[in-house]
């Protein structure tokens, strides 16, 4: 256990570190490609944030864990979109014609209550920002819903390991 220590002590003397390392896990987290390998994402970042408590001041967590939760939800949009133009997925549209107009109409009508709630939600966390992308939702919509959204569940994270009430 000599490397936990050692480990711990860079930390605490490098906090940037820790930041990058705390932005990376909640990207990890809200990303489909990390995400879907690594589900115990959750326990790997409520440990990171136990761990920046010494180093880190909470707001500065907090933030780390916005700027990564974000990110994700931005890059699975942008992955959407991508896959919006493939051949692969005009077919599994076209065979499952009546379910993906279900799931446009609800991202279209309901889309920012979707998208919000989705990021409490573990597999919807990442596969509704790709729908949006594969809809062409209005990125600026996207970005913002991300954003605020992220906000709310890393207060709700930082919150629950720290001990502040949010």
């Amino acid at each position: 256990m000599a490397w936990l220590d050692t480990l711990l002590d860079h930390f605490a003397h490098y906090p940037t570190h820790l930041f990058a390392l705390l932005v990376v896990m909640a990207l990890s987290k809200s990303t489909v490609l990390v995400s879907s390998v690594l589900p115990p994402a959750s326990v790997m970042l409520m440990a990171g944030i136990a761990v920046s408590q010494s180093s880190l001041h909470p707001g500065m967590t907090w933030l780390a864990v916005v700027m990564g939760a974000t990110a994700g939800s931005v890059l699975n949009y942008h992955i959407g979109q991508l896959m919006g133009h493939t051949r692969l997925v005009s077919r599994l549209t076209a065979k499952h014609a009546d379910k993906f107009l279900r799931v446009q109409h609800q991202l279209q009508k309901n889309g920012v209550v979707a998208l919000f709630t989705s990021r409490f939600l573990a597999v919807l966390r990442y596969i509704v920002p790709l729908a949006a992308g594969m809809l062409r939702m209005s990125a600026m919509k996207v970005y913002v819903v991300s954003l605020l959204s992220a906000c709310a569940w890393a207060a709700l994270y930082v919150g629950i390991v720290t001990g502040i009430s949010v």
